[in-house]
């Protein structure tokens, strides 16, 4: 079963990128066939028929392609797959800017030990947040 679901996603990933569905700038967004890509601030929220799809979306290339397969209405595991790790991301680029910004104020502080420490939560939170970013741009890339 598991070559079947690998050989789907693979024809779905090639038709998407033989007919991607391209954006277009609109008063309030960006839209992606009839899938709507809103934000604030540096979050993405994908709307379809007046209803919120994905939300809290980081990633550009993850909005993207989540408005494409969304418009085409193709595979939801794929879809969940990209959201999944989009949301993983977000996750620890957030631990890892919050770690920073502690180290920072340890240091100002000359509080050097506990700037150690920090630094080292930073370095293994920014390395995740790295990974996290590649797992998310390799199932997003099309």
């Amino acid at each position: 079963m598991t070559d079947i679901s690998k050989r789907l996603e693979q024809t779905l990933r090639s038709a998407i990128q033989k007919n991607p569905i391209l954006p277009v700038k609109v008063a309030d967004g960006i839209l992606v066939g009839d899938v709507k890509i809103t934000s604030e601030g540096s979050l993405k929220f994908l709307w379809q028929n007046g209803e919120i799809k994905y939300k809290e979306i980081s990633l550009n290339c993850a909005a993207i392609c989540l408005a494409n397969l969304l418009a085409r209405r193709a595979n939801v595991i794929l879809r969940d797959n990209i959201y999944k790790a989009d949301q993983e991301y977000g996750r620890w680029f957030v631990d890892s800017q919050m770690l920073r910004s502690q180290y920072q104020t340890a240091l100002n502080n000359k509080d050097y030990e506990k700037a150690d420490t920090l630094w080292a939560r930073y370095t293994e939170s920014r390395n995740r947040t790295n990974d996290a970013k590649i797992s998310a741009e390799r199932l997003a890339a099309f």
